[in-house]
């Protein structure tokens, strides 16, 4: 699954930049391993420490929302605290949870559709990179599956939150990403899961932005203008490239 990293001096080429959680690697699996370890460790009927995992995760996304300002590591610890109180536990347990949790985790996280994605735009000669926010665990805890699953090597450039000083969806941590990959703003394409965190911030950097969403009814949705597109099957990101590279020459 791995491939080697192409180095390109850029000029006028897209980048292309993904989030990980819900667009690489599942989310909704690393929750129930979560659920299934917190219901080993502190008891409790399985179903319903799901559904509270769910719960706190969705208020710890609210509190990064609602606080702009907060930084990414103040996040992390405020988030573990939420999730400790919930369990009626500390963080530190909170954080043996998560880390057992992780240790389940296998290639089995990464959707179907990632690796033919990324093996053809490794062949097209795009550069490809990772920008993720941090929530419950710090970034080496996602850097390790991405290494255990065997798509790190795709990507050139990886920028975490708790890395770099700024949450999406900050647009200073796409500006910082297009920095580090020597790429104009405006070459950036950036595909996530996540209407606010990732379009919205990469549009507000002025890049591209390819919202993935595995569950949607309607189709495949371009609109070059608005720099934004819609796709159900991470494949169809080939077709977006293209068009929009296409507009942009025009």
């Amino acid at each position: 699954m791995k491939a080697p990293i192409k180095h390109h001096q850029l000029t006028s080429r897209f980048t292309i930049g993904f989030d990980v959680w819900g667009t690489i690697l599942d989310l909704d699996r690393v929750l129930d391993l979560i659920a299934l370890e917190a219901a080993e460790y502190i008891g409790g009927v399985l179903p319903e420490i799901r559904e509270k995992v769910i719960r706190v995760h969705g208020e710890a996304k609210k509190l990064r929302r609602r606080n702009p300002n907060l930084s990414p590591q103040a996040l992390l610890e405020a988030s573990k605290k939420i999730m400790a109180e919930a369990f009626n536990t500390s963080p530190s347990r909170v954080d043996e949870i998560i880390r057992n949790a992780f240790e389940r985790a296998g290639e089995s996280l990464v959707f179907p559709d990632v690796p033919p994605t990324l093996s053809k735009l490794s062949e097209m000669g795009f550069p490809m990179g990772i920008i993720g926010n941090v929530l419950f665990w710090p970034s080496t805890y996602t850097r390790i599956l991405l290494e255990r699953t065997g798509v790190i090597g795709f990507f050139g450039e990886i920028v975490f939150s708790d890395e770099a000083g700024f949450s999406k969806p900050d647009r200073q941590i796409f500006l910082y990403f297009a920095e580090k990959t020597n790429t104009d703003p405006s070459n950036l394409v950036y595909v996530g899961d996540n209407v606010v965190e990732d379009i919205g911030g990469v549009l507000s950097a002025g890049g591209f932005g390819v919202l993935i969403s595995r569950r949607a009814s309607s189709s495949r949705l371009i609109i070059p203008d608005l720099r934004v597109a819609l796709v159900r099957d991470l494949r169809e990101l080939i077709e977006v490239v293209g068009v929009l590279d296409k507009y942009r020459g025009e």
